[in-house]
């Protein structure tokens, strides 16, 4: 089986997070196998925090001397809701750890009704229950 075909089988991440603090379990893109995979996406592949992580030897970005720098900072900020999840994602890792974080990751996008992953900006999970998702911003 080719990598393109095995990325478009996988329905769950194989990776759930990103340095960055973003929760990739919650990401709806279905040709990404989660930041740090193997199956990553062109957007993903060229992603600065991910490849600084990578240089300085860091699982979080929280973990830097120079957190949080400029362009984390301005990324966290932008117009994308779930980017504003990354600096209280990557508090709650400095005091808590990974672990404990990745728990609450699972539960925080899980729908309450069947339990299945929800993504950040799905409106209704496929048991039917509506979900309080972000809008996409324009």
């Amino acid at each position: 089986m080719n990598i393109v075909a095995k990325e478009r089988e996988c329905k769950m991440k194989e990776s759930k997070y990103g340095p960055c603090g973003l929760y990739c379990g919650a990401c709806g893109a279905t040709d990404c196998g989660g930041c740090l995979s193997d199956f990553i996406d062109v957007y993903v592949a060229q992603c600065k925090f991910r490849n600084c992580a990578g240089n300085k030897n860091i699982d979080f970005c929280c973990h830097c001397s120079e957190y949080p720098c400029d362009e984390l900072n301005e990324f966290m900020n932008d117009k994308w809701p779930h980017h504003w999840t990354m600096e209280p994602n990557l508090d709650y890792i400095k005091k808590n750890g990974k672990k404990n974080w990745l728990k609450v990751q699972k539960q925080q996008w899980s729908c309450k009704s069947c339990g299945a992953e929800i993504k950040w900006y799905q409106q209704t999970c496929n048991c039917g229950q509506q979900l309080k998702a972000w809008d996409m911003p324009e």
